[in-house]
Order: structure tokens, then sequence, then C-alpha cells
């Protein structure tokens, strides 16, 4: 039957096909797109029950729960070998009840359905690549294979931390500048329960303070003037199912205290300019290098946020109070500049494990890079070593040789020199050995070797 209004003649000319039956299950209109998926003519359709026609419609499912089904790939009429998308949509009367369904078949063209696969098995690979550069990008860079040290604080310190990875409290990593604090958290982090989920790290010092809040908690579009026109995520909200650290914590102003502290408590995030939360799941590792103590005490550190961010804490000693780990560090340097074979002339080592490397892992690391680069053989020398450390390795040679003072401190300082040079002797050259025939701490031992300029014989 062919009706001629002008609602058959925009339908028929569409590329989608529309087909409706009624409550009854009969076929009460279909466009000409939907009659040549079914290889037949409008008239050999209209009237009958659209089972008769497609024997495995869903027009009955459809209509029994009155809820659409979209996107469904699946073959119209017999021998048609390409699938299409068909959605089904129930119809409602002005009484609300059901009255029919309109089954919408997108795609009549194979080859415009070949394209849109194409398009998204591109767009899948895309995504997949963005995922795995971003896990990549986000992952932990160390483990604790990378937490290089044969002292007895540095085995205690991974101990410690791996006990804090198998938990999921926050825990506050406090050390000098340089001393390794975010080598323990990339750490804590692989071997924990979220070693899978990303590894968010910020700089609270590097950020600056009029765009620290949007950094941290994301915008919406329009929140202030330079926003991006799309929003923005925070750096939290990447965090989500993994670990946050925060580097620095110290420096972080006291409104985004306030504001970190509102998402440790609620577990979730709002953004600026924003009236919704979005939950967040992470777990906070922070550090510093700054007193946080004393920061408590001038009111620059908020007290209920102190308390969030140290259920446990690991303090990291500086390198001079780890004399043992200077060494190891160093040979470890040069094995990852590919220069494992070079080794440090005895005076070096020495002049090394005496030095109070005041920056730390990393000023060792720029200093051995350095020697490693301007040495003259496979030997390294302390003349190898940067100029203003090679001068402290002087002085300390130099104040050895400086005659003692006749006086009750020089006296005392006498004692001192020939007892521990006396242990060292008898030990064979061996620092923890003499301060343990002496009954005093290694870093003891070592703090009075820097300080009267004694070298092991």
């Amino acid at each position: 039957m062919k009706t001629t209004s002008p609602e058959a003649l925009i339908l028929d000319s569409l590329p989608m096909g529309v087909l409706f039956c009624d409550r009854a299950m009969i076929i009460r209109f279909v466009n000409k797109s939907y009659a040549d998926l079914l290889g037949l003519e409008a008239g050999q359709i209209l009237g009958r029950d659209i089972r008769e026609v497609i024997p495995h419609s869903r027009a009955p499912q459809v209509m029994e729960r009155g809820v659409p089904e979209m996107g469904e790939l699946c073959r119209l009429g017999p021998g048609n070998k390409n699938p299409v998308i068909v959605n089904r949509i129930p119809v409602r009367g002005g009484d609300g009840q059901i009255a029919g369904m309109v089954s919408q078949a997108i795609f009549n063209n194979p080859e415009e359905l070949q394209r849109l696969s194409s398009k998204i098995e591109h767009l899948d690979r895309k995504i997949s690549q963005y995922e795995r550069r971003m896990k990549a990008g986000f992952a932990a860079q160390y483990t604790f294979r990378n937490l290089i040290g044969e002292s007895g604080v540095m085995h205690r310190l991974k101990r410690q931390a791996r006990n804090y990875a198998r938990l999921d409290e926050a825990v506050l990593i406090l050390g000098p500048t340089g001393a390794g604090k975010e080598l323990f958290a990339h750490a804590i982090h692989s071997e924990s329960p979220r070693a899978d989920g990303p590894m968010v790290c910020i700089n609270c010092a590097a950020i600056p303070r009029d765009l620290f809040e949007s950094e941290l908690f994301g915008h919406e579009r329009g929140a202030f003037s330079g926003a991006r026109h799309e929003g923005r995520m925070g750096q939290i909200e990447l965090a989500h199912h993994g670990t946050l650290f925060l580097d620095e914590i110290g420096e972080m102003p006291p409104e985004a205290q306030a504001k970190l502290l509102r998402v440790l408590e609620c577990r979730a995030v709002r953004r600026l300019g924003s009236v919704t939360p979005r939950a967040v799941d992470f777990r906070l590792l922070a550090a510093t290098n700054r007193n946080i103590t004393a920061m408590l005490e001038r009111g620059s550190f908020r007290e209920d946020l102190y308390y969030r961010i140290n259920t446990f804490t690991l303090e990291i000693p500086p390198l001079c109070e780890r004399a043992d780990d200077i060494v190891p560090i160093a040979r470890q340097i040069l094995e990852r500049m590919g220069l494992g074979a070079l080794r440090f002339s005895d005076s070096a080592e020495f002049a090394m494990r005496a030095f109070s490397w005041p920056g730390n892992v990393r000023q060792l690391h720029n200093a051995v890079v350095h020697a490693a680069t301007l040495r003259q053989n496979d030997v390294i020398e302390i003349d190898d070593f940067p100029p203003e450390i090679v001068s402290g390795m002087r002085d300390l040679q130099n104040r050895q040789k400086k005659p003692a003072r006749d006086d009750l401190q020089g006296v005392a300082a006498n004692a001192e020199i020939s007892a521990i040079l006396k242990a060292i002797s008898e030990c064979g050259g061996n620092v923890s050995a003499a301060a343990r025939k002496l009954r005093i701490a290694r870093a003891t031992i070592y703090e009075k070797m820097r300080k009267y300029g004694i070298c092991r014989p």
C-alpha cells in the first residue's frame, strides 16, 4: 500500500530503515530503506506479523519491558550477510501505555558500516596507546632494589618502608634535600596493593601559588580568567585507585592545606567552579625537608592536616650519617653510567666517606659523574672530583697535619685521635669494627674522623 503523505515521503527518503509495529505485533509502517534490507517490497510487509517477516524479532520483549534496546548488531531478512545496527524503541500512547515499537536500522550500506567499524578500531588503538603511555608515565620509577646502602640505618629504613608498603595508610617521609625521599616513596608504591594504579608525584614547591588549587583539584570551564575552555582534571583525580605523592608538602599554601584536608576526610574532590564532588580513592605519601614541628608552632602548617598525613613517619638521615652507604652508592652510579669497570683509589674512597656531602645523594651523584668524566685512567682520584669538593677533601687532610694544642682541650683531642687511630689500625682499617671496639656509634667515629682529619692507615 503506497502512501503519499509528507511524513511518509520524508521517511522514505532517509538512508536509515524505519519500521513500526503495533501492540498486536502487526507492521503498520515500513520505509523503503528498511524494506530493502529485508529484501521485500513495502506492500509485502505491511499488515503482517513482525515475527513472520523477522523470525527472531525482539519486538515482544521490548514492548513487554518498555525499555529501549540501543545499538544492537544483527542481520535482517533471510540471506542478508551484512550486519546492521538496530535500535528498538517502545512507543507509548497518550495514556502512557505501550502502543507499539519503532525499529530503526542504521547503516544499510555495508561500506558505510565498514568505514565506521574501521574508525572505531582506529580510535580503540589510539586509546590503548594513550592508556599505555599514561600507565608508563604514572608508574613507579624506583623499587627497593634501587635503594642502595650497606649501613645499619639503611637496612632499618628499608625494613620499615616495606612494612608501611603493605598497608594503605598515609606516610610522612622526613629528611634533608637530596637524601632520597622520593626514591622511598616510589619504592613504597611499587610494593603496595596499589602498585598497578598510577603514581602521581607533585612537587609543591614548584607550583606557582596562584595556580596551586587548579593544579591539585582541577577546574571547570570558565572557573577563572585563563582557565581551559574544556576544563581540566586535577592531579588528585589522576591518582584515583593509586598513590598521590606530595613532595615538599611544607610549601603548600594554607588555603590549599584546608582544601586537601577536606579531600582526605570526605574522599571526594571538588573542582574549582564546580558544585559537584567527585569520588577519589588514593593512598597519600608526603615528604618534606622542613621542620614540621616548628611550622606547627608558628601556625604555618595546619595541625589537623599534620595528623592526617603522618599516620606513619619515615625519617631519612643525611648522607654524612650513613658513611657506609657512600661508596656503594658511588659504585652504583658508575654502573648506571656503564662504567662499572672503573674503581676509586683508596684515598678517594676515604675522602668520599669523610666529606660532609651537604647536598646528600644528589650532590654525590653529580660529583661522581664529574669525576668519571674527567678521570685520566681507570682509577678515579681525589683531584678528579669537582673543585669545591677537592678543596673540602684537602682541608680534611691539612687539618690532620696541624700540630695539636697543649691546653686541656688539646690534650683531650690528642687522646681521642690516638685512640681512634689505634682502633682503626688494630681493625685493619675497618672503621665500623673500630667503632664497635671503642663502644661508640659508627656515625660518631666518622664525625670525629672528619673533625680531626683522620685518614685510615
